[in-house]
């Protein structure tokens, strides 16, 4: 029996979620203080994005190369107001917020001090704190460098009864932890979990809605297993991949519904969950959400509502001022190629290489005239909570090659300063230096 307040929640959020949306009329409109985005691709809403008129200023870092600190191709990152954070395999180093190399922070291995291999970190410069993510384990550094703890995620879902693994872990402030849980099975009692680092639930939200998954579907197939966790003004937000619902979480503890993404019927139905992924060709999904103070920037998969010509993948801004949706124009640039993607970890596999179709970078860069680029996906991007930035990181070898003088007489540059530092760093850079991380401040 759910409790009265969580079943009037349940029962409005099943309403929001029946109702019809005319793809027509494109508004947003808010029901209940609850803002609601309609999502669906109109020749009104997709259009090219300029830079200028979201970021206000794009600074790039160089990040110091020295033999204790090399940095290969692919690795992860994190910000806070001083520090960077890089994970480049094997190695966890930190950095000063202008790029000096300062230390190795834990080391590689599978002893009681550290970690095999990390997914995710985070930097809380207030508890003076690193928190990093590797395969079900939490592992707490001092920025120091000081090892403080190794918190099996294993172990722990089996002791408090949590049945999934979980997927994201997310640190939210002081000692506590939140993460959602993969719905291998269907079954799964909760699918959200906030906790502390040692070892005490703080809250356990129910899973609503089960399913029977097929015996044949992949566990890694499944769109079931991802969520959103951000924070917002300090305030913890949540949305799991196969809901249109995007929930704040309040000093009670309560999951209260902030947004609706109205997907016009094509939303993930329940007797759909249990089916490989090829077949929800016909449904949206919204994900790898960033919240700003003026925007909300999401992913978007449309399926076969897809525009022509457009990637199936698209890049949403949703603008809180003019609500206002937009879906990034990019351009299809030729026949498909081999892209190397990827995995968190910075490894390369034969899964990791797809052929795709080739698109534009969505975002053009009228700043500074260096490159375009893409907003997501979020493998590229870290957005910071107090200081609205976005990161992206290049490697020297391609900015000396493409940033050329004549390239920037093809590009139309509204900040002369920017401009200028960008020509700066090109000059004091060498082919084999560490990657430059690009840092854009939204408006």
């Amino acid at each position: 029996m759910l409790p009265i307040t969580d079943l009037r929640r349940f029962l409005l959020l099943l309403l929001i979620g029946l109702s019809s949306c005319n793809s027509s009329n494109n508004k947003e409109v808010y029901t209940d203080d609850i803002l609601r985005i309609t999502v669906f691709p109109t020749k009104d809403n997709i259009n090219y994005l300029y830079a200028s008129e979201v970021i206000s200023d794009i600074e790039y870092i160089p990040l110091e190369t020295s033999i204790q600190c090399l940095i290969g191709e692919y690795f992860l990152t994190s910000i806070s107001e001083n520090f960077i954070l890089v994970y480049s395999r094997p190695h966890c180093i930190l950095f000063s917020r202008q790029g000096k190399y300062i230390r190795h922070i834990g080391s590689q291995g599978q002893g009681p001090e550290e970690y095999y291999i990390v997914s995710s970190m985070s930097i809380d410069e207030k508890s003076n704190m690193i928190y990093m993510v590797g395969m079900s384990e939490l592992l707490a550094y001092r920025i120091s460098g000081e090892f403080v703890k190794k918190f099996n995620l294993k172990e722990f879902s089996n002791k408090v009864g949590i049945s999934g693994s979980f997927q994201k872990v997310f640190h939210w402030k002081d000692n506590l932890f939140c993460a959602n849980i993969n719905l291998y099975s269907g079954k799964e009692d909760y699918h959200f979990v906030i906790f502390s680092l040692n070892g005490q639930v703080i809250k356990l939200l129910h899973n609503f809605i089960k399913f029977e998954r097929e015996s044949n579907i992949s566990y890694y197939n499944s769109m079931d297993d991802y969520a959103d966790i951000y924070l917002y003004n300090g305030q913890l937000s949540y949305k799991h991949s196969t809901s249109d619902t995007l929930f704040r979480v309040n000093d009670q503890l309560e999951f209260v519904p902030e947004v609706i993404f109205d997907l016009c019927g094509r939303n993930v139905q329940a007797d759909i969950r249990s089916k490989n992924d090829n077949d929800r060709s016909i449904y949206t999904s919204v994900y790898d959400i960033h919240e700003l103070e003026n925007y909300i920037l999401f992913s978007c998969k449309f399926g076969n509502i897809t525009p022509k010509g457009l990637p199936t993948l698209q890049t949403c801004l949703y603008n809180k001022k003019s609500n206002k949706l937009t879906i990034l124009k990019c351009d299809l640039l030729g026949k498909k190629q081999q892209r190397i993607i990827p995995s968190m970890s910075g490894v390369l596999s034969n899964n990791n290489e797809q052929l795709v179709d080739y698109f534009s970078e969505p975002v053009i860069n009228d700043i500074d005239g260096g490159y375009n680029f893409y907003i997501f996906p979020s493998q590229i991007a870290f957005f910071q909570d107090t200081h609205q930035l976005m990161c992206g990181r290049f490697q020297p070898y391609r900015l000396l090659k493409d940033l050329t003088e004549e390239h920037f007489t093809t590009k139309k540059i509204k900040n002369k300063e920017a401009h200028e530092r960008l020509k700066n760093v090109l000059a004091n850079l060498n082919g084999d230096d560490n990657p430059v991380l690009m840092i854009a401040t939204f408006k």
